[in-house]
């Protein structure tokens, strides 16, 4: 369950005007296993394999900020910031096959329930984890989204479409199912957005890099997902609104 991810068309890279390296280009590296390369024709992302990714495909990825701070209805259509990917760069980073996925799982402990996740986002999962257990102590209710987890590895594809889910990746949770929302289970012809998960859960794990389905107008409340360039303001090109 997650909004569909948007094709990116295959552009040429821009003329490279500067040795700096592009913020957004930076970031993924920062984040992902690939190395920036600047040629005549401009900059690129450089996978192990060799494989370059031409900058412009980069950009794509930020065409649509990720927006922070109070919950907020999604009503401009299809606005679904983060469903741009470059689907190579997912593969490099985290298996190219369930295989290669399932063996690199570990266990993390969220909301007293054990998850298995990909070993590189145990770490930032941990610290949303105690994130909540904190918030929580304020708040006892928030354990109620915890109760019927809808779960993190499964290689399989996104309902309706031909691409991979993140959750292939085992780098997406779905939490309590029963007090999820989900596009595709209304009656009318356009999503109509709704919500009851809280800001706390929401702002726990946005503050370690992941982002939440309800951000989006193909909208799935359950669900987060670990694209921590999505929410480092420095990623952002500088013309860019946010």
């Amino acid at each position: 369950m997650e909004a569909p991810v948007r094709a990116m068309p295959a552009e040429a890279a821009p003329t490279a005007k500067s040795n700096d390296v592009p913020a957004p280009l930076a970031c993924i590296v920062r984040y992902y296993n690939a190395t920036a390369r600047l040629a005549d024709d401009g900059w690129s992302l450089v996978l192990p394999d060799g494989q370059a990714i031409p900058y412009a495909q980069v950009e794509e990825v930020y065409e649509l900020a990720y927006p922070h701070g109070a919950i907020k209805p999604v009503t401009a259509v299809d606005f679904d910031p983060g469903r741009v990917r470059i689907d190579a760069l997912m593969f490099a980073t985290y298996g190219r096959n369930a295989k290669e996925v399932a063996a690199a799982l570990t266990t993390v402990k969220i909301g007293g329930k054990v998850v298995l996740v990909h070993k590189k986002i145990a770490e930032p999962l941990r610290r949303v984890a105690a994130r909540i257990a904190e918030a929580a102590k304020h708040d006892g209710a928030l354990s109620r989204f915890f109760e019927s987890l809808g779960g993190t590895f499964n290689w399989r594809k996104i309902a309706g479409t031909d691409e991979l889910s993140l959750h292939a990746w085992a780098i997406a949770i779905d939490l309590d199912t029963s007090r999820s929302s989900y596009w595709r289970n209304t009656n009318t012809t356009q999503p109509v957005w709704k919500n009851q998960y809280p800001q706390a859960i929401v702002d726990a794990f946005e503050s370690e890099g992941f982002v939440w389905g309800g951000r989006w107008y193909h909208y799935d409340t359950m669900h987060f997902e670990y694209r921590p360039e999505l929410l480092d303001p420095a990623c952002y090109p500088a013309d860019t609104q946010r």
